[in-house]
């Protein structure tokens, strides 16, 4: 599904791209956070997109993309893929991840067995031992935070669902609301990756992404308790989805779309009350791309991605744009 809807120009100034990683592995997979002034960057690194010898780098950057300081953390025998990072209520520095166990050999039981990970940091530098949240199986995308409670959507491909789950990872963190959307709610079928944010009100807002049938993106709303769920399809794909809201009324966009036949990582604004989307700009992406991070400071805007538009190689990019 084609972004080319009529009437969608490019609203947003890109000041500057570059390059943070060197080195032929292939770099993928990012989020991007501000932690006590500081923006940290995390990534995958790996033989290629779909290896199992997956292990996460965090990196410090400055905003000239320079790399500060270089964190790598590993589990024997796993794939780790699609690291994100989020600040807890408490000040910490909580990396999440997707363990992929890649040998039957068992380690403390079943950490890692198919089981989102997280890790905990007072400082940035230093972090814990992992702990496995959420269920076995269930592909726990991301964590947002709302009111002191960490809330996070987890996804099954071959149950065509995603559940909707909250709590506090460092002590109990369970589903909240099952089958938010599935194949057999609502009959779009493959719904995965996602991210959401929060109104001022607490008005939860969601953007899923779909690989089956239309491929259409869909955004969802609910209010407190998050219970009872109203979805609207967006009418375009977008993979690897990012959202930043900007006000109770809209919010930005990040993600890998279809603009002119080729697939590329786009940045596009959305009224969340009409579910009106429209284009701001394209950041330099083309082949292998996506999973961007966004993070604000003041009119600056700072993102994260992947893409093998140079070289034909997976490489991490940090663009700085100017908000419209």
């Amino acid at each position: 599904m084609s972004l080319l809807n009529s009437g969608w120009s490019n609203k947003m100034q890109i000041i500057d791209v570059k390059r943070v990683t060197q080195g032929s592995k292939h770099h993928a997979f990012t989020d991007l956070c501000d932690f006590n002034g500081i923006l940290y960057c995390s990534f995958r690194v790996a033989d290629n997109h779909v290896s199992d010898d997956g292990q996460i780098n965090v990196v410090t950057l400055s905003e000239s993309a320079e790399v500060l300081y270089t964190q790598r953390i590993i589990m024997p025998d796993t794939d780790l893929r699609d690291p994100k990072l989020s600040v807890t209520p408490t000040g910490e520095l909580l990396l999440l991840a997707y363990a992929r166990r890649t040998s039957k050999t068992k380690l403390h039981g079943e950490l890692g067995n198919q089981y989102p990970v997280i890790w905990l940091s007072q400082d940035g530098l230093s972090w814990s031992s992992p702990k496995n949240i959420g269920e076995k199986h269930w592909w726990l995308w991301r964590l947002r935070w709302h009111d002191g409670k960490a809330y996070g959507i987890a996804y099954n491909r071959s149950k065509n669902a995603v559940h909707l789950y909250s709590g506090d990872p460092k002590r109990s963190f369970h589903r909240h609301r099952s089958q938010i959307f599935s194949l057999q709610k609502h009959n779009k079928g493959y719904p995965n990756e996602s991210d959401m944010c929060f109104a001022e009100n607490g008005t939860a807002h969601v953007i899923l992404r779909r690989d089956s049938d239309t491929y259409s993106a869909q955004l969802g709303s609910s209010k407190p308790p998050y219970s009872n769920w109203q979805w609207r399809d967006l009418g375009f794909y977008l993979g690897g989805p990012n959202m930043l809201r900007l006000n109770n009324d809209s919010a930005l966009l990040a993600g890998r779309v279809i603009y002119k036949t080729k697939l590329v990582t786009a940045i596009l604004n959305i009224d969340l009350k009409s579910a009106k989307v429209s284009l701001l700009t394209i950041l330099p992406s083309a082949g292998d791309n996506s999973y961007p991070a966004m993070v604000k400071r003041g009119n600056r805007l700072f993102i994260s991605y992947y893409s093998s538009h140079q070289d034909q190689q997976a490489h991490i990019y940090l663009a700085e744009l100017t908000l419209p």
